[in-house]
């Protein structure tokens, strides 16, 4: 696998709308082992969270992964947006501040 042309795709993901990821991450149309071609669901019709996957989707676990992945990224923004940042992440976060500054004044002191 080469990493950066994965890594720019990831990143294509977090910038653009949910339904354009899951467009990006779904197939636009199922082919049956009889050759017969099925329309792939609209995520409308489950309120943009995967549905249920039919039997000739889990064959590629790859963009399984990927959808769940979207959605998951997407529930993780939303929720974000709704509540804002977990205090106790900010308190970490402040925490980290801490032992960064003092780390950097102790080096500053023994130079």
């Amino acid at each position: 696998m080469q990493v950066a042309p994965f890594l720019s795709d990831l990143k294509s993901l977090s910038v653009c709308s949910h339904d354009a990821a899951i467009a990006l991450v779904k197939p636009s149309v199922i082919t049956t082992g009889d050759g017969t071609n099925l329309p792939q669901a609209s995520s409308d019709a489950t309120n943009g969270h995967p549905r249920q996957p039919l039997p000739e989707e889990q064959r590629d676990q790859d963009l399984q992964r990927a959808n769940e992945l979207v959605s998951l990224h997407y529930d993780v923004k939303l929720k974000y947006i709704e509540t804002g940042p977990d205090p106790e992440l900010v308190h970490a976060g402040k925490g980290v501040d801490c032992v960064i500054a003092a780390l950097s004044k102790s080096d500053g002191q023994s130079r």
